[in-house]
């Protein structure tokens, strides 16, 4: 008897705004989402300026991603593998725990800083933008 294939910690996240958590606001991260992170990697923490109008593309990671906004308000687009698409307008003090799987991407006309970091990567993870 075969046995089934495991599902990914993004298939288990049936809707991506749970990856987004309004710190500024008293919020905290979904438990449902922080109970499929990997640690931290905090040699990973710096501060990104995403410039305005940058085009990036629909992605994902093998790692977890993490940005947590301190300038600019942009707009955030997640797409869970079960093709739940979420668009958010996000400001400072928001968290987005982009769990390894889910597609994202990141849009705004005006400068946007934020601190970003990712998990320890463990095996066999591919770094960088994959697509699907």
């Amino acid at each position: 008897m075969a046995t089934p294939d495991p599902v990914s910690p993004a298939e288990q996240i049936v809707d991506p705004v749970l990856c987004v958590a309004r710190l500024g606001r008293g919020d905290r991260l979904a438990p449902e989402v922080a109970a499929l992170l990997k640690p931290v990697d905090p040699a990973t923490l710096h501060v990104f300026r995403l410039p305005a109008r940058s085009d990036v593309e629909l992605h994902y990671h093998d790692f977890d991603e993490y940005w947590a906004f301190i300038e600019g308000r942009p707009r955030v687009t997640l797409r869970a593998p079960n093709g739940a698409v979420r668009e958010l307008d996000l400001e400072p003090g928001d968290l987005v725990a982009c769990l390894r799987g889910v597609e994202h991407t990141l849009w705004a006309d005006h400068e946007v800083v934020y601190y970003q970091y990712s998990s320890v990567l463990e095996g066999n993870e591919r770094g960088g933008h994959l697509s699907r």
